[in-house]
């Protein structure tokens, strides 16, 4: 297991805020960019990819937890300044996104033992199933009523509505993954560790 340093923590966490905050100052700049508008590529993202490579490399499992949760957190506070809209980064359905990121870095942990290409992908694919299904459930139960009726028609309808998010979920995976579990990263990882550097 490598232990990340706490200056690439670093580093790693401020790319995710990022991403997490780019659709926001684009808004901010005066694009009408809506969470709710599918035209921008949201949950297109590091983070999910981050949550499965904390849990199989870092040391520390608490690293592996709290990292992914902090970037949320810092993420969601960084919309509240940036927007002003208490609706957009605080919601009623964040304690079950949070309980998301978490399963997915539970899902990681599967990759700890062995690291495999085959082990990889099926943890990359069940993890997005479980953020999809989890994530969206809570959409569907904590939102009143108010866009999707308290039943059976508006849970699959909650769903339906979540597949272009879904589709960016698994492309992501597709893409960071491979970046951080290629050999070139997985290498220099070791030889920071065998150096104490890591």
């Amino acid at each position: 297991m490598t232990q990340p340093r706490g200056s690439t923590l670093a580093i790693v966490i401020a790319v995710a805020i990022g991403f997490r905050l780019a659709p926001y100052l684009l808004h901010s700049f005066g694009l009408q960019i809506d969470p709710n508008d599918t035209l921008y590529p949201w949950n297109f993202s590091p983070i999910l990819p981050l949550c499965l490579f904390g849990a199989a490399c870092y040391a520390s499992r608490s690293a592996a937890f709290l990292a992914p949760l902090a970037i949320y957190l810092a993420g969601d506070l960084g919309i509240w300044l940036l927007t002003g809209r208490t609706d957009w980064a605080f919601y009623g359905e964040q304690p079950v996104l949070y309980l998301s990121v978490a399963l997915v870095v539970a899902c990681g942990l599967f990759l700890r033992r062995q690291r495999s290409w085959p082990r990889i992908a099926a943890a990359g694919l069940g993890s997005a199933i479980v953020f999809f299904v989890v994530s969206n459930f809570g959409v569907w139960a904590l939102g009143d009523g108010v866009r999707y009726p308290l039943n059976m028609a508006g849970l699959v309808d909650c769903y339906v509505q979540a597949i272009p998010f879904f589709r960016n979920t698994l492309l992501s995976m597709a893409l960071f993954l491979p970046l951080l579990f290629s050999p070139l990263a997985l290498r220099r990882s070791a030889l920071a560790q065998a150096r104490g550097l890591a």
